[in-house]
């Protein structure tokens, strides 16, 4: 007669499915970061950013309020995230009263929905969105050139960009029928595109120039848009530097 199966391992291989099947902690969700919220309160129309940092399960930040243009800077103090659940307090000042700014609410991805109850005079429901950092620009600063053909001639061009964060300056040179003339160019550079305007005199006429494009490498390929005259495409290869000897 068979002794009966050992009914251990049996036992172990249960419990270790049911441990494997049980979910880990949730983890908690990440508030740091710029939010923006705009909301209507007795008070007039607010304009709000948070700008909001963690250590832990602890918030802290600062709080900047726009109402009819009069800007407040406001310390957020008690701050606790705990999974998804937030909340923090404004410490806040309205006509030389210290006001105490409550808000609770939770987090889903990139947006904050809080009740805001401020002191005794209120409480109001408000969604702040989380704001995207710009990507970090491409390295563009220095020389560009392209030569192409428009309606008023072949044209020579020399680009020299300065970049400051995403802001963009610098001057366009260019040669038409050897005449000569350069402008001051302002725009912004997000990533890998680029865009700029270019103010450009012909025969006494100062013509608005819109530049669009993208950066690959040492090559940016640009539409081109000369007020309401023409839209060109064209290229501009960086000027590479000679080596120091």
């Amino acid at each position: 007669m068979k002794s009966p199966a050992d009914p251990k391992p049996i036992l172990v291989a249960f419990v270790t499915i049911l441990l494997l099947a049980v979910p880990g902690p949730l983890r908690a969700a990440d508030p740091a970061g710029t939010w923006k919220s705009e909301f209507q309160t007795q008070a007039g129309q607010m304009k709000y950013t948070y700008q909001l940092k963690t250590d832990g399960d602890k918030v802290t930040g600062q709080a900047i309020r726009n109402r009819d243009g009069e800007i407040a800077t406001n310390i957020i103090t008690e701050g606790k995230i705990k999974d998804d659940d937030i909340s923090f307090v404004e410490q806040a000042k309205f006509q030389d009263q210290d006001i105490r700014i409550q808000y609770t609410g939770k987090i889903t991805g990139d947006e904050m929905k809080l009740t805001r109850k401020v002191g005794d005079f209120g409480t109001s429901d408000i969604v702040a969105k989380r704001e995207k950092e710009a990507p970090a620009a491409v390295p563009i600063a220095g020389k560009w050139q392209s030569e192409f053909d428009t309606q008023i001639g072949r044209q020579k061009y020399l680009y020299e960009f300065k970049l400051d964060g995403n802001n963009l300056t610098g001057t366009a040179a260019h040669e038409l029928n050897d005449e000569k003339a350069a402008a001051d160019i302002k725009g912004k550079v997000t990533g890998s595109d680029i865009s700029f305007n270019e103010p450009f005199k012909y025969q006494d006429q100062v013509i608005d120039i819109t530049y669009s494009g993208k950066i690959t490498g040492d090559e940016i390929k640009f539409t081109r848009k000369v007020g309401d005259f023409a839209t060109e495409d064209l290229i501009a290869h960086r000027v590479k530097e000679p080596a120091a000897k």
